[in-house]
């Protein structure tokens, strides 16, 4: 029997590794990249930041309410494209196109750029950016954009739920594999992880070991999960607000933080303990 849980890190802390690298490159000598990701054009890579001294500052997700007042929209798409951008700037970043988008709660184009921190250093290494949600080529996902200013993605603590089918069923899968089970007080409650979670090479996470089909907990597809949001909101007499901002704060940088070289023989070595998104006030990185 698979239990419920409410999914809160609380103060959980933000990781950043530098895996893989070209021969002579930091002692490592294999590139890891992910799948379906390439680099963009030299343009795309000098974009200029944004500078919004009136941002509000983001802060921690532990509560419905936190949730929802974080929130600019909440919108529905296709992951289309994977794209590294790197500049000795701004560093590493993963660009991350949805496409054909529908807008659950708030505004939304029909195609969105979700620019974040993490992704593929022009000498073939990767920088890897704890609780920064990867998403899947090909895959559609329901996310919770951020309404606050932002350094390191604008999904709203890792709020990207990857929607799968299984044994006929629709689901929505979250970065740590749980399957959205509901709603309460403290936000969105999962079950116990039965999906690997997003492998670096970006392929489609299977079941794991000894999970059963037919022995799935209850969970919530996109209509139900939406609905029951929106049935939540009208009972507190809440709403969405806020713009969406493609940009991260001036100043920001994915290099901002102290990163060490993860070794071959020891891939989980090497970890930086950070701040997460929620600490990093807006100009600040």
């Amino acid at each position: 029997m698979m239990r419920v849980t409410t999914r809160w890190r609380g103060r959980a802390r933000l990781a950043l590794v530098l895996l893989g690298g070209m021969a002579g490159g930091s002692g490592c000598t294999s590139p890891v990249g992910d799948e379906g990701t390439r680099e963009a054009p030299p343009a795309a890579q000098e974009r200029p930041l944004v500078a919004e001294a009136t941002l509000r500052a983001p802060r921690a997700v532990d509560s419905l309410l936190s949730l929802m007042d974080q929130t600019a929209s909440v919108v529905e798409g296709d992951v289309i494209d994977l794209r590294s951008e790197s500049s000795p700037r701004t560093g590493p970043w993963t660009v991350v196109t949805l496409g054909n988008v529908r807008a659950h709660l708030g505004e939304a184009p029909r195609e969105l750029r979700l620019k974040q921190a993490g992704g593929l250093l022009p000498d073939g290494r990767q920088l890897v950016v704890s609780h920064v949600p990867r998403f899947v080529l090909g895959a559609r996902y329901v996310v919770f954009l951020r309404n606050t200013g932002w350094s390191l993605s604008p999904v709203l603590d890792e709020h990207a739920f990857r929607v799968e089918s299984v044994g006929g069923r629709e689901v929505l899968v979250g970065p740590e594999g749980g399957l959205v089970a509901g709603l309460g007080s403290a936000g969105v409650r999962w079950t116990a992880p039965v999906f690997e979670t997003v492998a670096l090479q970006g392929g489609r996470p299977a079941l794991r070991a000894g999970v059963e089909v037919a022995g799935l907990p209850e969970a919530l597809g996109r209509e139900a999960f939406v609905a029951l949001l929106q049935n939540h909101l009208r009972a507190r007499g809440l709403t969405v607000t806020g713009a969406f901002r493609e940009e991260p704060v001036a100043t920001a940088s994915s290099l901002s933080v102290p990163v060490t070289p993860a070794s071959l023989q020891a891939p989980s070595t090497g970890i930086v303990p950070s701040q997460p998104e929620r600490d990093v006030p807006p100009g600040q990185p």
